[in-house]
This record gives structure tokens, sequence and C-alpha cells, in this order.
């Protein structure tokens, strides 16, 4: 059998920050079933969260929250027996009414509306079937979609009303087995799908996701950076049923989702999880799943509740009007009767790009021409800013700028028939050098351009008695929050989500002004790749770039860099303040500016928690895409003969496994695996004596394996459920695949491979490169170097068989 003995030192992790760790219980969580399914939605500067119900029980528990880190529980927010084990519970807000879809204990789908998010709901349908997992979506123009799980896939229907929803099809998206837990969300014009796959006992329990841009219920792919989130061993397991939020900053997407803690009493026990995530001119990443203490949400720059008695010094009037605070929820304003417009701006001001969030409802109108209120944005002073009005009498948006003193010309956007503007809506203006968008209760309805910079924020009314709700802003916007975020570490980090703070504290450029022209308004220069993302272009000797990271603890850990140079000689080094922690590292010529390469640096010593970590471009020319940390672990020198007749050290997974006369023997029906190591190895030498029995099927080696799963067991039909490389012989010659939940051909040679015989197998794996053997250990019959933007760099050892009878014996596993 294999010995093993790993020893790893770490040291605490100092953390000064207010930071959340994940799994969370909450108050009044149902006991031994947890926080299954979680979903947030979020309404006038508040988010509420919602859970699946405990079989045995009725009932929808929800729990509120300004900062998506302290909850307090609200009670039942619906209490009709129809919630008896409601599944999934989602509640969306629409013109004055919160709708809430559940399929209790999985028998169709049931809605039920309340004019607060906290309750009580009503059943007002009956029901509606579609499987489980019920979402809706809200489009641009106002039309509904709404998603469930179907066998193997997600569909998706239209809907004519909140309540009444139409024929289902194929969305396209699934992972051939349990798929479900479908969120969708618009950014940018492209409509992003997030789902679930595999059993809710499963430790393989995930979350893909897919883009489309043709529509919200068609036209989706997969990202090629799939899964999105995973974790089967470790601290937290079993991952999934996610919902996406934007957090308190108005800027930063937030994944929540839950991990299985095993059975509980009646179902599965599941806690409550949350990580950042990021972007990268389209693609998604979630920084997670993390485990160790991370910085809590940010709250916006300036936010307001107008929890108080007096409107305060926050804000100041601007024209007059009659302005007052109502039940410490809400400032008001309610002179009618002429057209001045009565603004009350606050004394805070935003940078050049920001975000703002304003929520109101108008009370009553005066008989004008257009009675408006809204909000105000980029104000200086009388002669310049600009607004986004809501005209109930014309049922639109409505927008101006002046500017220099000189009015600009208005711009109108219709909104959905039968708008209640007595209702709270929300207004949101996402502003990025001269482009100002416009969104309404979070459909993007305009974009403009005007030559408007920092400012102040406000609200005004026109002939209008309006109340205003939460006020806020940042100064981020379109994921720039990312850039002075810690991120996790281990973790991958993109390298144009460098820090804040500009040059010679953020970086250091040679050029003054951004050569590609991408992403960033500052000096460094970045440029989109054939990758489809955006990387740091252009480094010349001495620049460097600052990047925050939280270091889950003090250790070795290894660093991969994505990179591309036409150059020889190229040497880039990493630093902690004045430590240098790498020593110079050779970037070695890739051929072209488009041949990305990762290059790596093993057993870095890094310091636990947050840490500001600087990459210096030492000599040549490079471009920078992005770099992944692993937790460093020694390879040691370890072999099994199988002759003490066990398999101690391994696990195993799908198939039939025995250890018979010393053999490693695997039956012949179906895939089967077995897994041995540490997901922190790197570079090694793994070999093996194959013997294969059957003629169909294939039989060998696993490299490089992480989050492996069992892929077969409650009916997910998954050959593929690990992360790694699969190296294996049939009688006709030895191929080379990935497997990432799916699978992917990489390699192979023609061969003639007997049965019934002893075949010697040797793969080598250093850095991004596999070399492969049978038979002759001196020539490699595949040589192959993955070239990919996800390739796989560390992981255990395995042995696998698919649909084969075969026996292995002697294997070893080398530095």
């Amino acid at each position: 059998m294999f010995t093993l003995i790993v020893i790893l030192s770490v040291a605490a992790v100092p953390f000064t920050a207010s930071a959340y760790q994940n799994p969370r219980t909450l108050p009044d969580e149902w006991e031994q079933y947890g926080l299954g399914d979680p979903y947030v939605l979020k309404f006038n500067g508040y988010y509420y969260l919602y859970v699946s119900t405990r079989d045995t029980d009725d009932g929808v528990k929800v729990w509120s929250s300004r900062d998506l880190v302290n909850w307090n529980y609200r009670g039942l927010a619906a209490t009709d027996p129809i919630t008896h084990g409601a599944y999934a519970p989602e509640v969306i807000y629409w013109n004055g009414t919160f709708y809430m879809y559940t399929s209790p204990a999985g028998n169709g789908h049931y809605v039920l509306s309340s004019t607060s998010p906290t309750g009580p709901f009503q059943v007002v349908t009956g029901n509606l079937g579609k499987s489980i997992d019920g979402h809706v979506f809200i489009d641009d123009d106002g039309s509904f979609s709404f998603y469930h799980a179907a066998p193997g896939r997600i569909d998706a229907a239209p809907m004519s009303s909140p309540t009444a929803i139409g024929a289902s099809a194929s969305t396209g998206v699934g992972m051939g087995g349990w798929t479900e837990g479908a969120t969708v969300f618009k950014r940018n014009g492209k409509y992003y799908m997030t789902y679930t796959g595999n059993h809710v006992f499963s430790k393989g329990y995930r979350v893909d996701y897919a883009v489309s841009t043709s529509g919200p219920r068609s036209g989706y792919a997969p990202d090629g950076l799939n899964p999105a989130l995973i974790s089967t061993e470790g601290p937290t397991v079993g991952l999934g049923h996610n919902t996406v939020v934007v957090g308190p900053d108005l800027d930063t997407h937030y994944m929540l989702y839950h991990n299985l803690e095993g059975p509980g009493i009646v179902g599965p026990l599941r806690h409550l999880n949350m990580d950042r995530i990021v972007w990268n001119n389209d693609r998604m990443m979630v920084l997670g799943p993390t485990a160790t203490p991370q910085r809590d949400p940010e709250m916006p720059d300036f936010y307001d509740y107008f929890d108080r008695s007096a409107i305060g010094s926050s804000w100041a009037n601007v024209g007059g009007g009659n302005w007052g605070i109502y039940n410490q929820q809400l400032m008001w304003q309610n002179a009618l009767g002429n057209t001045t417009w009565y603004k009350q701006v606050t004394a805070a001001a935003s940078t050049a790009d920001y975000t703002a969030e304003f929520n109101m409802k108008e009370m009553n109108r005066g008989t004008s021409a257009n009675p408006k209120f809204g909000a105000v944005f980029s104000y200086t002073d009388e002669n310049n800013y600009g607004v986004a009005l809501l005209s109930s009498k014309n049922n639109r948006l409505e927008t101006f700028f002046r500017i220099g003193g000189v009015d600009q010309a208005w711009q109108t956007f219709p909104l959905p028939a039968g708008f209640d503007y007595s209702k709270w809506h929300s207004i949101r203006v996402e502003k990025s050098g001269s482009t100002f968008k416009y969104f309404v209760d979070g459909m993007h309805k305009g974009t403009r351009t005007a030559n408007l910079g920092a400012g102040k924020i406000g609200v005004m009314t026109e002939d209008t008695h309006a109340d205003f709700g939460f006020v806020a802003l940042s100064n981020d916007v379109n994921g720039s929050s990312a850039w002075d975020a810690y991120k996790p570490v281990p973790g991958t980090i993109e390298a144009v989500h460098y820090m804040k703070g500009g040059e010679g504290t953020a970086y250091h450029d040679t050029t003054g002004n951004n050569i590609g022209g991408a992403y960033r308004s500052d000096a460094g220069d970045i440029r989109q790749n054939s990758e489809g993302i955006f990387n740091l272009g252009w480094n010349q000797t001495g620049e460097w770039y600052k990047y925050k990271v939280n270091v889950a603890a003090s250790g070795y850990y290894d660093i991969d860099f994505r990179m591309a140079t036409t150059m020889n000689g190229v040497q880039i080094r990493v630093w902690d303040g004045a430590t240098d922690l790498t020593g110079l590292i050779d970037v070695p010529n890739t051929g072209d500016w488009e041949n990305w390469r990762t290059v790596s640096k093993q057993r870095v010593y890094l310091n636990g928690g947050e840490r500001e970590l600087k990459v210096e471009f030492v000599t040549g020319e490079a471009d920078f895409s992005r770099m992944t940390f692993h937790k460093h672990a020694a390879v040691p020198a370890a072999s099994d003969h199988f002759d003490d007749g066990n398999d101690n050290g391994w696990t195993r997974f799908e198939g039939t496994w025995a250890v018979e006369n010393g053999e490693y023997s695997s039956g012949g029906s179906g895939p089967a695996k077995a897994v041995f190591g540490d997901a922190g190895w790197a570079d090694y030498t793994v070999e093996a004596d194959l013997k294969m029995i059957d003629s169909g099927g294939d039989a060998g080696l696993l490299v490089r394996v992480s989050n492996p799963s069992h892929g077969t067991e409650r009916g997910q039909n998954n050959l593929d459920a690990l992360q790694g490389y699969y190296v294996y012989l049939t009688t006709s010659g030895v191929n080379l695949g990935k497997m990432n939940y799916n699978w992917k051909f990489l390699a192979g040679s023609a061969q003639s491979y007997s049965t019934n015989t002893w075949h010697h197998i040797k793969v080598v794996v250093n850095g991004t490169n596999i070399k492969v053997f049978v038979g002759d250990m001196a020539s490699p019959k595949i040589d192959y170097t993955d070239t990919s933007l996800n390739p796989f760099t560390h992981g255990k050892i395995g042995v696998r068989t698919l649909n084969k009878h075969a026996h292995f014996d002697n294997i070893s596993v080398s530095q």
C-alpha cells in the first residue's frame, strides 16, 4: 500500500477588517435542515433571503439585511398549507406587488403574492406544474420568462403576466444528469444563466454558467471555464443552487449558494455561503469557494435610508419646496402648483465614474403639462448636472443634461404599459467616461453621452408630491470594485484587476496613457486578446502592478502566470513590500503575442492575511493575462504493489474495485475510478503496469486530479466526474483526454496493445506539458502541452476504466 506523510506548517491568519466566513448559520433557520436553495431579493436598499422549507413543515422563512452579512429573522413570510415542504421559494417585485414562486415538495408550482417582501403571502394561482426550482427573469422591455428544472436540462417559458406561464421549451442548457436551480440576469446586453448539476446529496453538486446574446430563453452557450463553482473535498462540499445579486456597493455581483453538510433529520442539512463575482470583459469568475475569513461586502460611498427624524446636513436644498422625513424611513416633498424644480442634493460627491441608485414613488401630481420626479446626478451647480425623471402622465423615463449653463436635448424612453407610479420604483444610473446608462426597476431603458464629470447626486420633483426611499452612490461601475477587492488565495487573479491608486501607488507604467485603450482609463496598457479577455500588454522593463490578496494561511504556494511574448530573456518577479518572494522567473518566448502559455513558479512562501503583491517586469517585454495561486504540497516517493491485499490510501468512486492476487482490479461495466495523493501536487512522474482483460473499452491513469466525485450515483450518468487528465489504453492505441466534468480528446497514438498482457505506462507531468510513455520509456508516444486558458497544473494521481475489466500493479509516483 502507499505510505504517505505530508507535513504542512501554517501560521495563523492576521485579519483586521470585518469579515464573514463560509459556511454560515443564521438565527431561526430550519433545525437539521438549514438554509438550502437560498434566494435573495433586493428591494429599496434591503436584502431579503428566502430558503427551502423542511419537508415536514409549512411556511416560508425570510430574513432581511442591509449588507448581506448581518441577517435579521423576520418570521414566516407565508403560512398557507400549500407551502408544506416549499422547495426553492423565489420572490420578485413588480409594480407594487411581491410574487413568490415555489414548488411544494416538488409537486408543481404555485404563485403567492403580497404587498410586502416579508408577507403575508397569499396563494393566487392553482398548480401551474413545471417541475421544480422556478425562477423568473424580467427583461428590459418588461417581458417575463419562467425557468424550471427539466430532465437533464433547464427549460423556460414566456409569461403573459406574473401569474400566467406559457408552454416550456429547452434553453439548450443542461448537465446531462440532474440539472436545476437556474438564475438569469443581464449584463452589458448579454443574458447570463447560472445553473446547478448533480444530485443535492452529491459532493459533486456544482454551478455552471452559460451566456446568450439572442434572448433570455434560448441561444445559451456554456462557458469554457465551467464549472464556475465546485468543491468535492475540504471544508465545504456539495456547492450549488445559487442566486446572484448585486452587493451593497451597487457594483459587485455576489453568488450565494448552499453547501452540503450531510443528511439532516429530514432531507439534506445545508448552510449559507457567499463569494464575490468578478468580470474580465464578459467572462464571469467566482472568487471561490472560500472557507476562510473574507472581507464583508463593501457599503456604498454614500447611502441614506432616511432612518431619522430630520433631513440633516448630508443634504442641501436647491430651489425650495416643502421637504421632510416620514416615519424615519423616507424623505418627501409635497409642494404642488408650479413647474419649479425642487431639489435635494447630497453633500457627498462622486468621482468621475460611478453608480447611483434612487428609490421613489409618486403620492400625488399637479395639473401642469408634465409633472415628474426622479434623480439628479453629476451635479456641481445649477449650470452643470443631469436628471433622470419619471413621468406618470406620459408613462416614460425622461432624461436631460445642463452643461455649462446650456440645456441639452431631452431624451425619453417608454416604460411598460400599466406602470403604477404610486408604487415604489428604482432608478439606477451608471456613469463610465461620458456614457450614462439608465435603468428603471432593473430594466435598461436607455444610454446617453454627455460631457459631465464628477458631482453630487440628489432627488427632485416638478409639480409632484413624491416620496424618496433608499439613495446610494458608489464610486465604482461595471465591475471596477474588483480592482481594490482582496482576492482570495488560493485562487485566480486577473492581471487587469490591479489595485486603484494611480501611477507610483498601484502601478508604474512608462507611458502616460493606456496604449490599448481597453477596460480602464488609467495608464495601464490593456488590450483584448484572442482568448476573449483583457490582458496587460506592452509591459516594459521596470514596470509593475500591485494586487490586493487575502492569503488563506501562511505557507508555501505555487503560482501559474499566463504570459505571451515574442522576445527572449524576459523575466518577472513578485514582491510583498520589500520582500522578493520569487526571485527572477524566466518567461520563455511563446512565438506570438497570442500564443499564451502558463509559466509556473513553485514553492513561494506567502504570509497569511491581507497583502499587496507586486508583479514586476524585470527584463524584456511580455503580455500578462492572469495568475493562479495553488497550495503547494511536496510530492513524495511512494509506491503500491498491492501485495498486502488492500488499497489503503486510495479513494474509490464508481465501479467495482478489488485487490486480487496482489493486483488492483476493476470490473468491466461502466466507468470506474480510484484516486490517491494530494490536490496540491504539481510536477511528478507516475508509473504503473496495466493489463487489459476485455478487448472493449479503455483503461489507464489519471493525473492532476482535483474535485473527484461519484459520477453515476443518484442517476447522474456523468462519466467524467473529476477535473484532470486521463491517459488510457485501448487495443488500438494510447490516448490523452481532459476531464472537467465533461470530456475533451487531446491527443492519441495508434498502436496495437494486446489483452491479458502487462503494459508498462509512464506519465510525466511538468507545468502544462504531459508526456506519455508505453513500453519504451525513452520515447514518448504522446507529448502534449495544454495551452488552454484553464490547464490543470496540480492534482492527485488515479486509475480509471470505462467498460473494461483491467488490472493495475506496481503503481509509483515520484518528483
